[in-house]
């Protein structure tokens, strides 16, 4: 569902579902816009980021001793 682009109906049917809290003003329903972006963030979670493994690191090239000065 990451693909998944939200539409008003989406947001509609989270409200009536309860999974978005809201305010009912009237015939007017406020949403807080923290809440809202919440819900939206759990629809798109954050892509994971790949971990180097140990051995394309590189890390067997690297001097271990290096000089650093300062002037």
């Amino acid at each position: 569902m990451s693909d998944h682009i939200p539409t008003l109906a989406d947001l509609c049917c989270a409200i009536a579902e309860g999974h978005l809290p809201t305010v009912l003003d009237g015939d007017v329903y406020q949403v807080n816009a923290l809440e809202l972006r919440r819900y939206l963030n759990r629809l798109r979670p954050l892509p994971a980021v790949p971990q180097p493994s140990a051995s394309s690191t590189g890390s067997d090239k690297w001097s271990t001793s290096s000089k650093i000065s300062v002037a």
